[in-house]
């Protein structure tokens, strides 16, 4: 019997959980795990703030107006949890989210695909010893 490895589980995680997006452009997933992946800590997908319309501010990518599934995913993040932790994220992180993973003291990043072909997010996490995987 051949099991899933847990990068297959939580990017397939990811994967699904972005589907809960109102984005219609682009549907972004993020998970956070510790590093025994024992559970998950938190999730998140982008879209609007609460009550918010869900509908796309712009269709230039950058621009959708809509909070990263990164940000909503940290914003639920009991940082008083001791364990080494890790995200999976359908798409690379931009810089700006890359900046609160780092003040969010996540050790591992893991994504799927390039986000806008723009690796500034990647770059910095590697700057700051965050180790990054293209799955």
């Amino acid at each position: 019997m051949n099991k899933l490895s847990w990068n297959e589980v939580w990017v397939t995680f990811a994967n699904t959980i972005s589907q809960r997006s109102s984005d219609t452009k682009l549907k972004v997933g993020a998970v956070i795990v510790p590093f025994d992946n024992t559970g998950v800590l938190s999730l998140g997908y982008n879209g609007d703030e609460k009550g918010g319309s869900n509908i796309r501010e712009s269709e230039c990518s950058g621009n959708s107006g809509f909070i990263h599934a990164e940000i909503n995913a940290l914003i639920k993040l009991d940082f008083n949890n001791p364990k080494p932790k890790k995200m999976y994220i359908t798409h690379s992180p931009c810089r700006m989210c890359a900046k609160a993973i780092i003040n969010a003291d996540i050790k591992e990043v893991y994504y799927v695909e390039e986000y806008t072909n723009d690796l500034a997010g990647i770059k910095l996490l590697q700057e700051h010893n965050i180790k990054t995987t293209k799955i």
